[in-house]
């Protein structure tokens, strides 16, 4: 969080870095932007355990207005780790998908700096490999953030952090056996956890007509 407000900071004193090529409101209202980008994402459970995602993604934006937008975006991301609380790995594969409103500090600029707010939801799979036990579920999520966009040429390079809440959607656990002869009796029946938070980080690139 520390980091997500000194971004915000820095992002919001560089007026400087505006550049010429000033476009109409007509020009910039009514655009579409699509592109794929590469996602990390950071999670940390109640607890305090962390863990690491990274994946790929794809976001496709339209600009309403000079100042405001709305951007829809899809990301898989997954992590090979070993659980401290079961023995062998544990492969967790996760599915963002968010609806966020967008504001452009500078609208003219071909470097557009933006906030970045809206929700969505995760599905998640994670498996127990020595268990024999796959987790599914599914968690509602939260996202704010902020951004910047340099216009070259035809194509605009992206890179945006946000701040992410997940909270487990309990009705949508389910678990299934997947090897019968893992350790899954011994150890138990693994569950979510309840709540989760962290930061995503992107690097996308797009293309607008």
């Amino acid at each position: 969080m520390k980091i997500l407000l000194l971004l915000t900071g820095l992002l919001a004193a560089t007026p400087a870095f505006a550049l010429e090529g000033v476009r109409s409101e007509a020009a910039l209202q009514g655009r579409f932007e699509l592109g794929p980008r590469l996602t990390h994402l950071r999670l940390r459970n109640e607890a305090g355990d962390e863990l690491g995602l990274g994946g790929i993604g794809l976001y496709l934006r339209y600009r309403l207005s000079r100042r405001f937008g709305v951007e829809g975006t899809l990301d898989a991301v997954m992590a090979d780790e070993l659980a401290p609380e079961a023995p062998g790995e544990v492969e967790r594969f996760a599915t963002p998908m968010t609806l966020s409103v967008l504001f452009y500090f500078f609208p003219d600029s071909d470097l557009q700096v933006y906030l970045v707010a809206g929700g969505g939801t995760a599905a998640h799979q994670v498996d127990y490999d020595a268990l024999g036990q796959r987790l599914t579920y599914e968690s509602p999520l939260a996202q704010f953030g902020v951004g910047a966009q340099l216009r070259l040429e035809d194509i605009r390079l992206d890179l945006s952090l946000r701040s992410l809440a997940m909270v487990t959607a309990r009705k949508s656990v389910t678990t299934q056996v997947i090897d019968a002869s893992a350790g899954g009796a011994t150890y138990g029946v693994r569950q979510p956890d309840d709540r989760l938070e962290g930061a995503m980080m992107t690097l996308g690139v797009n293309w607008g007509w």
